[in-house]
């Protein structure tokens, strides 16, 4: 009523001023049982020639939807007839990407909450002025929950004619932010389709931190909506497969990724419209991609790692050795505090640099096309062997039978005689030789991460670990009050250092079992024989540095480390094709052979799978299967739930495990994946419980 008395008004500039500073008087909103509907424009008045977007605005109850361009297997998709002055246009709907707002077996595509959907819209080179253009559209749409609701909404806009351009902000932004989910086309990446048998392969060049990826079709006829879509990587392209309905001659789409396009995530739809080839045999097979593992940035992954280092501390496979490094904090506790910091900063440099060298050294490899991962020199018997002979000399030193710097008698004295900074500093380096057997908490993606990253975020994301693994240490040689408190070196310390010894000597028996599964009974024989030489060696050069008879007890030096390099060799080099001998069967589950074949073929037939990355190098993964997998509650629901557990064993080197830890965004071990029947697979924690397991099997 206000408005058209507004038109009488003779002053027409003074109409066209009060019109452009009064948003939302030639806005009308159409109010619908469970939408809101309104005509909204990027500007405030209309100036002749020139081009304006308008926007249908839909406001949804909660849990109601409107559909997409194509609604997918049931469901209609808004229109809208425009009644316009003479002269003006309005264009198409410009369909912002949808998201999946209904399950199997029926999936549709639309939206929830609030959209814009965008027009563009033309005016006439003059327009008889001043006055008022009113723009009128009815706009008809489903509007669906549990039950659906045809209805339609007349909208009005009143928009005075003006000389100069009058923006409204407001309908810019959310017209803009409407137009942002258009979907585009980025010159950089290219997407294929292929079609063999009933599948339809998309493909594109593998996009560093991509996640969730679905793809929509915009017409009827290419897919089955509610058939699972697989994400997989083969070599450097990502696939997506398809299940095909009808005989189309190309894909026309979005394909939609939930952490974005490019390098800012920025473009989240890509528009597909692409020529469909046919395979004369079937593509290779690829490795499953799980949404989100590689989707965080740089700063999210490098608190992963400084997380995952922190508690790296308190993994079985470490705190042997770094009890010992808190050994020699204590015998500084009563010196200088300024030392004490000094031997920290000691122990982080031994760290960092070993944490840089293993980067150095997983990234040339990768380069160089080998596929290897955290954890990987653990694979070698050699190296296990080495680990095995040199944590059994370690012990050895801290019973006493031979000196190292920091020696039992200076222990029980008055007078702190601590060793050198080059012990912290190689403590520091064998912490971390010790540490890959094991996977903390946060630490798998952020190693995925870094691993697909360039070189030098890879170093920032182990830099990262590192201090996060030192970080304790630091705070204990910057806070010598806490130390301070403890009774003055004495006997009692000779005693802790004895007792320090015998984790140790745990750590390796478990790598003389490591070995033993690797290279089966007759490695672990001659490793015991060269354990035996080591501490032949060790004897005598005790006797040495005692004062006794040198030429003796130097024999005994040679001839012990002469037996234990022999023996050693041996057993590093027995043939893997005995480790199967030695091998027992798991109690509980009947785990058979990871293959991807094997995957493809239970999923083909509608079974559930789990898959253990496993290694018997990898102390977390023994503990889980002990705590979690290997119980009778777990064994039991596998049983009644027809679950086919696969072990994917990685305690030798195999290239199509380590693909496949790469296709989840992992670098090492441990990684449990359970694939539900019908459905994407699932990531289960790195640290398992009964529950976490129970959970994913939707119990």
């Amino acid at each position: 009523m206000w408005t058209a008395e507004l038109r009488r008004l003779a002053c027409g500039p003074l109409l066209a001023l009060l019109l452009i500073h009064l948003p939302g008087l030639s806005a009308a909103q159409a109010e619908g049982l469970h939408a809101r509907v309104e005509l909204i424009a990027d500007v405030r008045g209309v100036l002749p020639g020139q081009p304006f977007a308008l926007g249908v605005r839909f406001q949804l109850d909660r849990g109601w939807h409107i559909y997409w361009q194509n609604p997918g297997d049931s469901g209609l998709p808004p229109r809208i007839d425009w009644q316009l002055p003479a002269g003006f246009a309005a264009g198409a709907i410009e369909w912002p990407y949808p998201q999946q707002v209904s399950k199997p077996p029926v999936v549709t595509y639309g939206y929830e909450d609030e959209i814009v959907l965008p027009v563009a819209a033309t005016t006439p080179q003059s327009i008889a002025g001043p006055g008022l253009a009113t723009l009128r559209a009815t706009a008809h749409y489903l509007v669906c929950k549990d039950v659906c609701l045809p209805e339609q909404a007349e909208l009005r806009l009143d928009l005075p004619v003006v000389e100069q351009a009058a923006p409204d902000p407001t309908g810019q932004r959310a017209i803009a932010a409407a137009r942002a989910r258009l979907p585009r086309q980025l010159p950089e990446i290219t997407v294929g389709a292929c079609r063999f048998g009933d599948r339809v392969y998309l493909d594109w060049p593998v996009q560093i931190g991509s996640g969730g990826v679905r793809f929509f079709p915009d017409r009827e006829g290419q897919i089955r909506h509610a058939a699972p879509q697989l994400l997989e990587r083969v070599g450097e392209r990502a696939r997506l497969s398809l299940e095909a309905v009808g005989g189309a001659d190309a894909v026309t789409g979005v394909l939609v990724n939930d952490r974005g396009w490019d390098t800012g995530g920025q473009v989240r739809a890509l528009q597909v419209n692409a020529p469909l080839a046919s395979l004369a045999s079937a593509p290779p097979a690829g490795q499953a991609i799980v949404a989100g593992a590689g989707g965080m940035g740089l700063a999210l992954a490098a608190a992963f790692a400084l997380l995952g280092g922190l508690i790296l501390n308190l993994m079985p496979c470490v705190f042997p050795v770094l009890s010992v490094k808190v050994l020699s904090f204590i015998q500084l506790a009563h010196g200088d505090p300024g030392r004490l910091r000094r031997h920290g900063l000691a122990f982080l440099g031994g760290v960092l640099v070993s944490f840089w060298l293993l980067a150095g050294l997983l990234l040339a490899l990768r380069a160089a096309g080998g596929g290897v991962g955290w954890g990987f020199q653990l694979q070698s018997p050699g190296f296990v062997a080495a680990m095995a002979l040199l944590l059994t000399a370690v012990g050895l030193n801290l019973m006493g039978a031979f000196e190292v710097g920091l020696g039992l008698s200076r222990l029980a004295g008055s007078a702190p005689q601590p060793a050198g900074y080059p012990g912290s500093f190689l403590t520091g380096t064998l912490a971390v030789l010790v540490a890959t057997p094991c996977t903390a908490p946060f630490m798998g993606a952020a190693l995925g991460f870094a691993l697909a990253r360039p070189a030098w975020e890879a170093l920032v994301i182990f830099t990262a670990l590192g201090f996060g693994m030192a970080l304790p240490y630091l705070l204990l040689a910057e806070a010598p009050g806490l130390l301070a408190r403890l009774p003055r070196p004495g006997q009692w310390m000779v005693t802790l250092r004895q007792g320090l010894a015998f984790p140790l000597f745990a750590t390796a028996v478990w790598l003389v079992w490591v070995l033993g599964r690797q290279s089966g009974v007759d490695a672990v024989g001659l490793l015991l024989l060269a354990a035996l030489g080591v501490g032949f060696a060790a004897w005598g050069l005790g006797h040495v540095q005692r004062g006794g008879r040198r030429w003796l007890p130097g024999a005994v030096v040679v001839i012990g480390l002469g037996f234990a390099v022999v023996l050693g060799f041996g057993a590093a080099m027995r043939p893997a094709a005995q480790a199967a001998a030695s091998a027992s069967p798991a109690a509980g589950i009947d785990w058979q052979p990871w293959s991807s074949a094997a995957v493809d073929a239970q999923r083909a037939a509608g079974r559930p799978v789990f898959v253990d990355f496993t290694a018997a190098w990898c102390i977390s993964c023994q503990v889980n299967k002990r705590v979690a997998l290997d119980t009778p509650v777990v064994s039991a629901h596998f049983a009644r739930l027809g679950v086919v557990p696969l072990k994917a064993d990685w305690t030798r080197y195999d290239p199509a495990i380590t693909q496949a830890l790469a296709g989840f965004g992992r670098s090492g071990v441990p990684l449990y994946v359970y694939y539900p029947p019908g459905a994407p697979p699932q990531l289960l924690p790195t640290v398992l419980t009964p529950g976490a397991v129970l959970k994913a099997l939707g119990d």
